[in-house]
């Protein structure tokens, strides 16, 4: 399909528009300083092309260079990524994003020519390949920096940056995952159900501290204070090779309660460990080292629930449940048991108090309207155990009104 006609504004020089979706993106022309005819798509309103106009003027004005750069997505994705100074997940998730995504696509074509017509084809590919929205945005916000960078007045390898450009119904559908609260039932199942003892003590402190999981296979024995009845988070592990590595946000570093329960399964934990020194983790491996997190996940939450099924203890058409499901768990927790929104902020370590409410601000409704004056629940005796060191099923509350709502 041909491109919609470019139509010159009356009583605008240089200046032209098309008729896109409903709306006018606005396009400028000037010459170069190489007398070269340039056309520039305006990411904005008319008074923002007339604005860009008098700049280029401006700057040529000036004897500055205004022709497009001739560096190549590559080259330029080169100097962008190796200048980044980002958490290591995130630059994973840029390198990953380059190779798999941008690369390929733009490798030799010249930053300056790339257009939002180009951007809008890359996603329409890779919604023709079935990728998910979630993987669509991230590719996206890996481009949008990258442009963001490139076409800064420091550098001005391109005119705009036309991720920008897009229109609203352009851009990914991301459906947001909304989290699961794990029922006291299903607790008790998966702790019954660990193919080990080692995990079912870690699953037993992700739904009761909700630490993430970087940031639960980064403990150490010294960031567990039995005395003070706390856990300290201070640092995460690193995916790639396993190294302690500071936390996201400064937020990330708490304090968390740790609760009589778990600190007495902790301690047998230790006392059966090779691994008690205080600088030694609290989940080793069998040579003393941090688990791997894709390990974990197979191992402790996956198998679990593939026992409890196997064992009947878990109806088989239930989602299965993820580590992360752990730590909404404690999120919803803390929320039943009346802790004001700073404080449930504070434990699970949000950036700001707007995500705890986004994330929890139904359950605050549902505690001050409709469970206002009841008893918190008791959920230290999910972590009862038997002289077997197994955690006993039968046990008070088992309905779905005592414990956290789904």
């Amino acid at each position: 399909m041909s491109a919609p006609r470019r139509t010159k504004v009356k009583g605008k020089p240089s200046i032209y528009y098309r008729e896109v979706a409903g709306r006018r993106r606005y396009e400028v022309t000037y010459r170069d300083e190489t007398g070269t005819r340039r056309w520039l798509t305006i990411d904005g309103n008319l008074e923002a092309a007339e604005a860009k106009l008098v700049e280029l003027r401006s700057k040529l004005n000036r004897g500055e260079r205004v022709a497009p750069s001739k560096l190549t997505f590559d080259e330029a994705a080169d100097v962008w990524f190796a200048g980044k100074n980002v958490a290591e997940r995130t630059r994973d998730r840029y390198e990953s994003n380059l190779r798999l995504y941008l690369r390929p696509r733009f490798a030799h074509r010249r930053v300056s020519a790339i257009t939002v017509d180009d951007v809008a084809e890359l996603i329409a590919a890779m919604q023709a390949d079935g990728k998910a929205g979630w993987t669509q945005r991230n590719v996206l916000t890996t481009l949008s920096g990258f442009f963001t960078w490139a076409s800064s007045p420091r550098r001005g390898y391109a005119p705009t940056n036309p991720v920008a450009q897009l229109e609203r119904d352009e851009r990914p559908k991301v459906r947001k995952r909304k989290g699961r609260v794990l029922q006291p039932s299903e607790i008790r199942a998966l702790l019954a159900s660990a193919t080990s003892d080692r995990y079912r003590v870690l699953i037993a402190t992700a739904i009761f501290t909700g630490l993430r999981l970087q940031e639960l296979l980064a403990l150490r024995w010294q960031d567990v204070d039995f005395a003070a009845s706390e856990i300290r988070v201070r640092h995460q592990l690193a995916r790639k090779d396993r190294r302690l590595v500071e936390l996201k946000t400064d937020a990330a570093t708490r304090d968390v309660t740790l609760r009589p329960e778990l600190g007495r399964l902790l301690k047998e934990h230790r006392m059966g460990s090779r691994f008690k020194q205080p600088h030694q983790f609290v989940f080793s491996s069998e040579t003393g080292g941090p688990l791997g997190w894709r390990n974990v996940e197979r191992r402790a939450i996956d198998a679990a629930h593939a026992a409890a099924v196997k064992a009947k203890r878990l109806p088989a058409d239930r989602p299965k449940p993820v580590m992360h499901d752990c730590r909404h768990t404690f999120g919803s927790m803390l929320v039943a048991e009346g802790r004001d929104v700073y404080s449930v902020k504070r434990m699970m370590g949000h950036a700001n108090v707007s995500t705890t409410i986004d994330v929890y601000g139904g359950e605050f409704d549902c505690q001050r309207d409709h469970r206002a004056g009841e008893q918190a629940p008791d959920y230290g005796n999910l972590l009862e155990t038997t002289p077997r060191n197994q955690p006993q099923l039968a046990v008070a509350g088992t309905g779905s009104g005592s414990g956290v709502r789904g």
